[in-house]
């Protein structure tokens, strides 16, 4: 995988039963890893294994609002409100970034 996250550039698609039990989870960021703005890009550097990464705007704001108090439904309304997409397109990039952060460990998953 390589070590640049983009967004806004997926054909994932969610199915219902899949989108209910995303709304119910918290996403909480890996304690090891560092972000640092540039230019409206973030930057990370996971600590545990020196990879960088690079998030746009778009992934930028999901970063930003994985706190452990958001629901992926919560980060979804912020995209749909900040940003002319379609909603389900919005959804479908939001899960795909996560996923490709979780599978990096940088983030997690909690379930409300």
């Amino acid at each position: 995988m390589p070590d640049t996250l983009r967004t806004l550039s997926t054909d994932t698609a969610v199915s219902h039963s899949d989108r209910t039990l995303l709304y119910q989870a918290v996403l909480v960021k890996n304690p090891d890893v560092q972000a640092t703005n540039m230019d409206g890009e973030t930057v990370l550097l996971d600590l545990s294994t020196g990879r960088y990464y690079t998030l746009n705007r778009v992934g930028s704001l999901i970063w930003e609002r994985c706190t452990g108090t958001q629901t992926i439904s919560d980060i979804h309304a912020v995209l749909c409100d900040r940003f002319d997409v379609a909603p389900e397109r919005a959804l479908d990039d939001l899960v795909t970034l996560v996923t490709q952060l979780t599978q990096e460990g940088l983030l997690h998953q909690e379930r409300r």
